[in-house]
């Protein structure tokens, strides 16, 4: 169609999948319309408004009848950049959702006080493209490393070193200083670089070292940090977002959804610990920081940087594929790893020691000195099953899932196939009895204070926020991922529950405790040394010598033959029956190669199918599902939602068949 009138491509804020698409709207006259901003838009009549954003503007359109006139213009600033709806478009695809819950996930909503301080601002105020920061040297590493991490499409896996560090007068990890030294780098070609962290935590370690590398620098540059903080005020959020829409570099640092963040000349993009659970987001269409980063690397050409103690699966796998280059220390600090098992008495009733006596002696005399950190593995009690004899995983024999007890007394069931186990027996030892394993912080708080009554004691989880310790004699307690930093380091590391970790019904308890322990670990005097409780095997061997890269090559191995990821694709399909029996039959008619698994009941009356696929043509099975999706949803039924939902390459779905 061919008008007057110039017209606007409208992708709109919806969840409704059937919107799932552009839409064509015709712009009145004197209204003046760039691409990126917000809009108002009629819905289906002239009196329904609703919310989008104008992707861009044509001469004219493919609809045959007429086009109705955009109501308003929300807000002149172009948040959405052609990069960004390339980004979102490219997830939408990759994760067989909708680009506008992307763009959801990646532009916060609109505060119009901030946006007015913003649009007032002195523009010479806000720094210039000219600002330098120090290029960084950091202790292992030869200076030529951090010039090669940031060229262009680069993709590295950076091995941080152990061992903590003053940044002025706060004890940050080590780490942090090689992060930081890409960021400066990049900083220093007048080139932005994105940092994205798991959590709150990191952010306040990062934010000191980066504090501390700038404070020699020009005073303007201080104001180049931009902190996107998850757990922010939504205006500061706003603010910091519209940050990214000026001209001079920047370095953002923030969780998950930083990485999304605007930013001029993007040099660099670093995940920090990319294997942790909390760079997976919870809202549709729930990608992964990491795939999100490489789909940007991709799209825009910086280049991307995953850093951690030791890589997670993905990156090692890339890294054995040669598509990812792996640059470690020359040294490393990392202390000493002594290796117990818990004692346990032949009544299977009795709960074990929580200390064997050579970490208790050790802990005694370490408390003389300074602080002693013991990690436990959760808050609450375990759920996971293992073998009572050999404390091995409790494994369905036919696909390899975990195992659970579904009630009291009940046969031990499948979480992934539903295979009943009426005479289930341990693969390794030829034992026949199922136990929980693991007890919680509380627990651990009680005994550890009858055991060390004149020494404080520290709690650190979710619900205690705590950053950093002095170097004074205290026992901290904390859950994985919630250890604080000590100054100067720990002088002793108790790492307990090791077979409830490995043991649990996860297909990520391997790989999530060797992070857990490394970056504990982390945190010891390089003089210190750390105790690991109840673990044996490959995985003790790796943690006392501290070379993981055989142990995580043997699991790639497994997992390829068992057909897991990261070696294959997933996607989880729930839904009402006719809906799941539908959308996997006309995938199976489409596709060869895929591998069922279900379907499984859930609690809401929906089922649950999980398919596997591999790399090879996976784009496309990814978009035959999200044709699927947006065909199949058939809006409610009784207050009941009659659509698919669809994550893909998510391998907590495997877990989640358990119901819980």
């Amino acid at each position: 169609m061919s008008s007057g009138r110039r017209v606007a491509k409208v992708v709109l804020d919806t969840r409704l999948p059937q919107l799932d698409r552009l839409f064509d709207y015709s712009i009145p006259d004197g209204l003046a319309l760039q691409a990126g901003v917000r809009v108002r838009v009629p819905l289906r009549n002239q009196t329904r408004l609703s919310y989008g954003w104008v992707v861009e503007l044509a001469d004219t359109s493919d609809h045959s009848g007429a086009l109705v006139d955009i109501a308003e213009m929300v807000s002149k600033v172009p948040v959405l950049s052609p990069e960004l709806w390339s980004l979102a478009s490219a997830i939408a695809q990759r994760q067989a959702g909708s680009a506008a819950d992307v763009l959801r996930l990646a532009i916060p909503p609109r505060y119009v006080r901030v946006e007015k301080s913003w649009l007032a601002r002195d523009p010479s105020l806000v720094g210039t493209s000219t600002m330098r920061a120090p290029r960084a040297s950091v202790e292992g590493f030869p200076p030529e490393t951090w010039s090669a991490m940031v060229e262009p499409r680069a993709r590295t896996a950076l091995y941080l070193p152990h061992g903590t560090a003053q940044a002025g007068s706060n004890t940050v990890p080590q780490g942090c200083r090689a992060v930081i030294a890409v960021a400066q780098e990049a900083f220093a070609r007048a080139q932005s670089t994105i940092i994205v962290v798991p959590t709150w935590r990191d952010i306040e370690h990062y934010l000191h070292a980066l504090e501390s590398a700038l404070e020699s620098a020009d005073e303007s540059s201080m104001g180049a940090v931009v902190v996107l903080r998850a757990d922010g005020s939504p205006s500061e959020r706003y603010g910091n977002f519209l940050r990214g829409l000026e001209s001079a570099p920047i370095i953002i640092l923030g969780t998950r959804h930083a990485v999304y963040a605007p930013a001029p000349n993007l040099g660099a993009i670093v995940v920090v610990d990319d294997g942790d659970d909390a760079h997976r987001e919870p809202l549709a269409p729930y990608p992964h920081t990491r795939d999100v980063a490489l789909l940007r690397h991709q799209g825009e050409g910086c280049a991307v940087v995953f850093a951690s103690l030791l890589p997670s699966l993905s990156v090692k796998r890339w890294i054995d594929q040669g598509y990812v280059s792996a640059v470690a220390p020359a040294a490393s600090a990392r202390p000493r790893v002594v290796l117990t098992e818990l004692s346990v008495g032949a009544d299977r009733d009795r709960a074990p020691a929580r200390l064997p006596s050579a970490a208790f002696q050790a802990a005694k005399e370490a408390l003389r000195l300074g602080p002693v950190l013991i990690q436990v593995f959760r808050s609450g009690f375990s759920t996971g099953l293992a073998c009572a004899t050999c404390n091995e995983r409790g494994m369905c024999h036919t696909c390899h899932g975990p195992l659970r007890l579904p009630q009291a007394q009940a046969r031990p069931v499948c979480s992934w196939c539903g295979v009943v186990h009426v005479a289930w027996r341990c693969a390794l030892c030829g034992g026949n009895n199922l136990v929980p394993r693991g007890q919680g912080i509380g627990r651990t708080m009680s005994d550890i204070g009858r055991a060390f009554p004149t020494v404080p004691v520290i709690q650190s989880d979710a619900s205690h926020r705590v950053v950093s310790v002095s170097d004074q004699p205290a026992v901290v307690i904390a859950t994985r991922g919630s250890e604080p930093v000590a100054e100067g380091g720990y002088r002793l590391a108790l790492l307990l529950d090791g077979g409830a970790m490995l043991s649990r019904e996860s297909l990520r308890a391997l790989e999530d405790s060797l992070h857990a322990w490394e970056n504990a670990i982390s945190l010891v005097r390089p003089e210190g040394a750390a105790y690991v409780t109840e673990v044996s095997g490959n995985p003790a061997m790796a943690l006392a010598s501290g070379r993981f890269e055989q142990l995580l090559s043997e699991e790639i191995t497994e997992r390829t033959a068992l057909r897991l990821p990261p070696t294959v694709r997933l996607a989880s399909i729930t839904g009402p029956a006719e809906l799941v029996t539908k959308a996997r039959e006309a995938l199976e008619t489409r596709f060869s190669g895929l591998d069922v698994l279900g379907p499984v009941g859930m609690e809401d009356a929906t089922v649950r199918i999980i398919i596997r696929f591999p790399y090879a043509g996976g784009d496309l099975v990814t978009q035959e599902l999200r044709a699927l999706r947006n065909k199949l949803a058939l809006g409610t039924s009784r207050g009941r939602s009659l659509r698919l939902h669809i994550v893909i390459d998510d391998p907590d779905r495997l877990d989640a068949l358990m119901g819980e």
